[in-house]
């Protein structure tokens, strides 16, 4: 069994790593006023709201390293 890393509380990453991106509109923002929600509409939500995935997951990624620097993949 691994032991359970052990973080130093005196490192404190950077503020831009912790903090949550700014997520998208909703789904209805796109529509604009509309009914229903129209094909091309529903694709820039799914590729704003990919990119904001994709954004904070390369956060975590970051803390990870910043914090367990001897993780290999």
């Amino acid at each position: 069994m691994t032991p359970a890393p052990v973080i130093v509380q005196d490192a404190k990453p950077p503020r831009q790593m912790v903090t949550v991106a700014t997520m998208p509109p909703a789904p209805s923002a796109y529509a604009g006023g509309g009914k229903g929600l129209p094909p091309d509409a529903l694709l820039r939500h799914a590729n704003d709201y990919g990119a904001w995935c994709q954004a904070n997951a390369a956060k975590l990624k970051a803390l990870e390293a910043f914090f367990w620097p001897d993780n290999k993949e």
